[in-house]
């Protein structure tokens, strides 16, 4: 589905840095790194939100068909929020996306709200959310949209000990290959997740090493 060649990425004015030639299919990716070796400026760039600095990102769709919207699910857990959006609630924005995304599941977004307890919340503005609150619907919308490449930046960050323990659980029961291939997603997809260590309880597909610069 992706893959990459003498990748070069960075935010506009920042470092450059190198990201090693790799190739994502089907299932579950970690990217792992130390701070300010460039996990999120690489998803940041997977998703089309900054240009890539060199090299190139090939991208393989059936029939030679160009990207869509619906085909990437991102949302940058640090980007700031307009007001329009702060005063959005949690079930608003949910409705949102279910209308961006086709293959959104509204069985597998409930399930997901549940089990990381946002719930309960969905009533609340967003401006009245916390920020682990906000990581979990962000996370619960991400894994119910369906899209082809999803692409979640350090999950248990903000997170309770049980929601970490969840996402962990979710991200391994439903998003590898082998979970993917047994019918738990339908169509198969690209799950790429950024975190420092190989995350405790999680079988990767794949795993890439950031160094830096």
């Amino acid at each position: 589905m992706l893959q990459t060649h003498a990748l070069h990425i960075g935010y506009p004015n920042g470092p450059l840095l190198q990201c090693p030639d790799h190739v994502w299919g089907a299932g579950l990716h970690l990217v792992q790194g130390d701070e300010g070796v460039g996990k999120t400026a690489l998803l940041c760039t997977l998703a089309g939100d900054i240009p890539v600095r060199a090299g190139r990102i090939d991208v393989g769709y059936a029939q030679g068909r160009e990207r869509s919207l619906s085909d990437v699910f991102w949302q940058h857990p640090r980007t700031m929020l307009n007001d329009a959006e702060l005063a959005l609630t949690a079930r608003d924005w949910t409705m949102r996306c279910a209308a961006r995304y086709p293959q959104w599941s509204q069985e597998n977004f409930d399930a997901h709200a549940h089990g990381l307890g946002v719930e309960e919340h969905l009533h609340k503005p967003l401006l009245g959310l916390s920020t682990g609150s906000l990581r979990k619907l962000w996370m619960a919308c991400a894994w119910a949209s369906g899209a082809p490449l999803t692409l979640i930046d350090e999950p248990l960050a903000a997170l309770d000990k049980p929601s970490q323990r969840y996402v962990q659980q979710a991200l391994h029961t439903c998003f590898t290959a082998q979970a993917q291939g047994m019918g738990h997603a339908s169509p198969r997809r690209c799950v790429i997740v950024t975190h420092w260590d190989a995350m405790q309880g999680v079988e990767w597909d794949s795993i890439l090493t950031l160094a830096g610069a």
